[in-house]
């Protein structure tokens, strides 16, 4: 429908035209396994990402600033759509997804950080201002902080320092990768508002660390 991104290009602009001073895009996934759906770019993947170089282009163009959102679904990705079983913290069933995911290693967790960190550096290579990393409503960063969903019993799971270390060393990569000349957000719900989420306690000590 869209096979040089022109289109999406042309939408942001039109914002940006309109008034928006600075936009932040729908999610790239920086895995296929972190997917929302088939309709995600994939900002680690050559081909999408010479897709993507479109927007700040165009947005530039109008006088805008663009950042492109970073994102994970974690549990929340939906095995159908490239027959990857979607990973978590822990193997704990999504009624969203309709699915148990399977949990990551630990090695798989590093892979995880660096496919954020190659995502943003990326971006910035693209010509996007900056990113904004998809920290919030129950995707692959929120889960780690949930007790609900990250039982894990190593050093990452566990107390609220372990809970956080995962979303803290993805805002660390992410922010390297950047540079100090881009910009970085997060984005980060108030409250998970479900049983096992995050509490405001919780958020706060995070955005306390992140700051």
């Amino acid at each position: 429908i869209d096979p040089d991104g022109s289109m999406l290009a042309e939408f942001y602009a039109e914002r940006a035209a309109g008034g928006a001073s600075l936009i932040v895009t729908g999610g790239s996934a920086v895995g296929r396994v972190g997917a929302g759906g088939v309709s995600y770019s994939f900002v680690n993947e050559d081909a999408e990402a010479t897709k993507l170089a479109a927007i700040p282009t165009a947005v530039h163009a109008v006088g805008g600033r663009v950042l492109l959102q970073l994102f994970h679904a974690g549990r929340y990705a939906f095995e159908k759509s490239f027959g990857l079983q979607p990973v978590a913290p822990s193997a704990v069933f999504s009624s969203y997804s309709r699915c148990e995911p399977r949990a990551l290693t630990e090695e798989e967790i590093l892979e995880t950080i660096e496919d954020f960190a190659r995502g943003a550096a990326t971006a910035r290579e693209l010509g996007f201002d900056g990113v904004e990393i998809m920290g919030s409503e129950g995707y692959l960063l929120s889960q780690f902080m949930a007790p609900a969903t990250n039982q894990r019993e190593d050093d990452w799971g566990g107390d609220l320092d372990a809970r956080m270390r995962f979303p803290l060393a993805v805002a660390a990569a992410v922010r390297e990768s950047v540079g100090n000349d881009g910009v970085v957000v997060y984005r980060i719900s108030g409250a998970d508002l479900v049983p096992g989420g995050a509490s405001v306690e919780d958020v706060v000590a995070l955005s306390t660390r992140l700051a």
